[in-house]
Parts: structure tokens; sequence; C-alpha cells
């Protein structure tokens, strides 16, 4: 592994809300060309550490380095390199998926078409619809389309997959594809095993705040091993 290849780099992380340490010592590197998946239970500290990656957070101690910079307060330059999806959406209800969307392409600026972007994600019918008339699925691929907008070097999902129907987790994983066929980092929050052995290259297992494993997929799943029985083991 050489540096070059680091898209995101976790050192000695921690997040407390007063008494209570949501994350304790987490470490882990991400790498473009790869999708890194976070694990773990309910609580277990996923959502602390990827909002601390995206710079939505700020450590109480630790560093986090995006694309060679700190997370929290990355320049413009940096910023626009990176793409966002977040759990809840943090779209306002009257926003119409068209409309915004050309909105983010024009604000990033870097040569996303944003008809080809609604059109991929399959929203082309709905691209006049508000936030609040989508079904859960289409709005989770209308919050994937506002991230791609930056056409990013590293991407954060949060539950990406959630409440999506079949069709659409297609194009979700098709997509997760194609960014790190084009040498994008993926960094995967999620609590669908099934999914994550899917598209997922490395594992990181957070259970109370802490790394329980930190492993390549195809380690964890030798021998026929299902990641899903693999998590459960390392978290009881």
């Amino acid at each position: 592994m050489t540096s070059a290849t680091v898209a995101l780099d976790v050192r000695s992380l921690r997040v407390s809300y007063g008494d209570v340490h949501a994350v304790n010592d987490v470490s882990f590197v991400a790498r473009h060309g790869e999708v890194t998946a976070l694990l773990g239970r309910n609580g277990a500290g996923k959502t602390s550490t990827i909002e601390t990656c995206e710079g939505i957070r700020r450590a109480t101690s630790g560093d986090v380095r995006v694309l060679g910079v700190s997370a929290f307060g990355a320049p413009a330059e940096v910023r626009s390199r990176i793409g966002v999806m977040l759990q809840d959406g943090g779209i306002a209800p009257a926003a119409r998926v068209g409309s915004l969307v050309r909105h983010y392409c024009a604000l990033y600026d870097r040569g996303v078409d944003a008809v080809a972007l609604i059109d991929r994600l399959g929203l082309t019918t709905r691209a006049k619809a508000t936030w609040r008339s989508l079904s859960g699925g289409e709005r989770q691929r209308f919050s994937l389309a506002l991230a791609l907008a930056a056409n990013p070097e590293i991407v954060f999902l949060d539950e990406p997959t959630a409440g999506v129907d079949l069709d659409g987790r297609e194009i979700i994983r098709d997509i997760i594809t194609e960014l790190v066929g084009n040498g994008a980092c993926v960094v995967l929050a999620t609590h669908d095993l099934d999914e994550a052995q899917r598209v997922a290259h490395h594992a990181v297992v957070l259970h109370h705040g802490r790394v329980v494993i930190d492993e390549q997929v195809a380690t964890l799943c030798a021998n026929g091993r299902r990641l899903e029985d693999v998590v459960r083991e390392a978290t009881r």
C-alpha cells in the first residue's frame, strides 16, 4: 500500500457526547478504487464516525484526513471532490428533483450532466416531483443523485439502500461498481450485511465505539462464510 492509494485516514478518533463515548480510539483507512463498509449494531458508533469523516461533526480527539486534508474545515476545493449521502436526506420537503439536481451539478461544476444523472437514477418521470411526494426508495435515489453531482473522488453513503426496492438496489449497486471502477473511494455505512458482502472490498466493524474487525471482505468470507455471521460473532 502506498500513501497515494489512501483516500480516508482515520487515526485514534474519539467522539464523545458528555460522558458518553460514542467513538473510542477508532483507526482505519479507506482506499481509492474500493468500497469500505462501516458495519455494526445500532449504537456501535457508525453514524458518529461517518459524520466526522464527512466534516459534519467535530472529533473530540484524534485525526481524520480526507483526500489528504483535515475533514473538519476542509477547503472548498477539497469539499467539491467529496460526495455525501446523508441517512435522513437533509433535503427541503418542497425541493424538486430536477431543479435541485441541476443546481447541485452547476454548483459543483465538475462536468456532470444533470439530465443524464437523473435518468441514471431512474428518476426521469419524477423530475418535477417534490421531495415530500417521493416514495422512500425514490428519496434514497434522489439523495444519491445529489451526492454524485460532485463527480466525487470519495463518496460517503449512509444506509443507501434503506427502503429501496429490488430494481432500485440494482441501480445503486451498479453505480457503486462504476464509482470504484473509476477510482473513487466509497465509504458505506449499512445494516444490510448481504448488500455489504455483495459490494464491499473492505469491512470495518464497530462494537461499543471500537473497531473489532478491520479486514478485506474476501478474507472474512473465505470458505463460504457469510459476512452476517462474521459480524454477529464479533459483536456479541
